[in-house]
This record gives structure tokens, sequence and C-alpha cells, in this order.
């Protein structure tokens, strides 16, 4: 028998069988074998179960072997199916890495993406990334989660969002998160028009240990409860009589308001609510203020929702009362 010449080429593989195979095979197959059975595959490709059989005999048809011994319980892939499933995996992927590099050459981007934020962004900055957003990408749609620090790190995380406005402290656990930072803004403390101090246009941190305070956001020290309020006071914090602590700017002016103490809390976050009656001042300390980036998982930095997103917000004026951030 003659010996193949390795200098020869081999005939290109024909497409036409792959060709003829449809993702909805693949998916109920893969289903099956990484569930063990047609039944447990339903509750993953929400499929009736016949449904999911005739995918299964389809492709075990155009392929011209059996996929799984079903002979056994739970029934498992033949040799032919371990071998077709690798492939299958694969070219699901490639497939879809094709669709999302087709989608991120259009100027026009029909996509979806999930934005996290906390409610002083919400209210003052992300309406105006979102007008952007409308007018260069009117394909993209929006869902918006909000949260603390703390949660919003864990949804960027685990994927509930694709990105997330958050203050870059309290420092994130997960540094492998890309981040864009943004702007900085003051930390302030709000007091009644009445008080001594409202007369000095800025306050100590010794003036403001005198007094009970209220900050935000609500929680533990541990879970960065206060944490404007005790990074502003610096290493004086340990020192400080928290009154209140609330997630809410309103309920802070409303405490402030009646009494009950000298609020510290970032500009932004007060400008979402009517400050009539109290007095705004700077606080004489080198901590007293907070940077606001947006970060986002590096798995999801290529995507067309992700660049469409990070485009308009670098084009979004920023909200009164911040300064850019250096680029």
């Amino acid at each position: 028998m003659d010996e193949i010449d390795a200098s020869e080429e081999c005939a290109p593989l024909d497409p036409r069988d792959a060709m003829s195979l449809q993702t909805s095979w693949l998916r109920s197959f893969l289903a099956v074998a990484d569930a063990g059975g047609f039944g447990a595959a339903t509750l993953v490709v929400h499929l009736s179960q016949s449904r999911v059989s005739t995918h299964v005999a389809a492709l075990e048809n155009a392929l011209g072997v059996s996929l799984f011994d079903r002979k056994v319980r739970p029934i498992r892939p033949t040799q032919a199916g371990e071998v077709f499933r690798g492939h299958a995996i694969a070219a699901l992927l490639e497939l879809q890495r094709g669709v999302e590099a087709a989608r991120s050459t259009l100027d026009n981007v029909v996509a979806h993406v999930g934005i996290g934020s906390y409610p002083s962004v919400s209210s003052a900055y992300l309406t105006l990334v979102l007008r952007e957003l409308q007018t260069t990408h009117p394909g993209v749609t929006i869902d918006l989660h909000e949260g603390t620090a703390a949660t919003l790190e864990e949804m960027v995380v685990n994927g509930t969002v694709d990105l997330a406005f958050r203050p870059m402290l309290p420092k994130m656990r997960e540094n492998t998160l890309c981040h864009r930072t943004i702007w900085r803004e003051d930390v302030v403390a709000v007091m009644r028009e009445d008080d001594p101090l409202a007369e000095q246009g800025v306050v100590s941190v010794d003036d403001i240990l005198k007094r009970p305070l209220v900050g935000n956001p609500e929680g533990s020290e541990e879970s960065g409860g206060g944490f404007d309020l005790r990074n502003a006071l610096g290493d004086l914090s340990g020192r400080a009589n928290i009154a209140y602590l609330t997630d809410q700017p309103a309920t802070l002016v409303a405490l402030v308001r009646a009494a009950f103490g000298i609020g510290v809390i970032n500009r932004l976050a007060l400008q979402t609510t009517g400050t009539e009656g109290l007095a705004v001042r700077a606080i004489d300390s080198a901590t007293a203020h907070r940077d606001v980036a947006l970060f986002w998982t590096r798995r999801r930095a290529d995507t067309a929702a992700v660049k469409a997103f990070l485009e308009a917000q670098q084009q979004a004026p920023l909200p009164p009362g911040v300064t850019e951030f250096p680029r």
C-alpha cells in the first residue's frame, strides 16, 4: 500500500454536513449530556421533553452515530458523544464571539446592558449618560440596579450588571476589574443656619468631633457604614459620636434640621434634596473627598454594549459641584 506523501495537501473539509446542523439541536444535546437525562435537560433549555428528544434524535440522524447510551441510568454520552461534545461547546462559543464581534462593528448597536448605580449618581448624573447613549446608540437598552458600595461590587463580579458606578473607597475586594475614575467631589458638613459653626467658612475636624454626627450610608463599620464620615475625619474617626447613619440624603437633612446632629455627606448626594434653613460648609481635612469611578469586568470589556456605554459616559457632561478627574 502506497504511503501518503506528507507534502501533499489534503482536500479541504466539506462544510455541508455542519451547515445542516441547528444550534437548537446542539443546545439540547449539551443540556442532556450535562444534566444526565432528557427530563433534567428540560429545566436547562426550557423546552418540553419531547422537543429535547426530537432535537437529539435529529442530531444523531444528521451525524449518523448514537450520541447517548440509553441502556444505563443516568444515561451517558457514547464515545462518539464525548468526542462531539467538546466540538459542540467550542462551536457555540465561537459563534457567540462572532455575534458579538459583528455587533461591535455596527454604528447603531442593538444590545442590552445592565448598569449598577447608587441614588445620588442615579438622580444627578446617570440621566445625562442615558440621554447621550440614546442619542448615539438608540438600540441599546438598559436595566438599572441600585445598591451600596459593597453590593455594587458584587453585582459586577457575578454578572448581574455589566458596569457599575461606585466610589473608589472603600477599596474593592476584587482587584481584577477594569475601572475609569470620573470625578472627585467634596465631603461636606451640614448644619442648621443658627448653629454657631455656620459662622465659619470652613469647619475643623475638632469642631465636628464635639457634636453628634449624622452620616451615610447605613450599616456596620465593617460593611462600609458611614464611610465618608469616617474617612473625612481621618485618624480621629474613632472619637466620632455617630448618632445616626442613613442611606437617604433626605433623611440625613431632616435629622440635621431637627437638631439631632451635624451631617457629614458627599456634595453630590446633598444636591438631590432641599437644604433650606441649613448651612453647608467645607471640612478642613485632607481626606474630606471621594473619587467616583465606573467599573466593569475584563471579560465584558470588548462587548458592543459596554463599549457604547463607556463612550456615552465619556461624552456626557458631569454633574455640577464635582471636579473632573485627570485622565
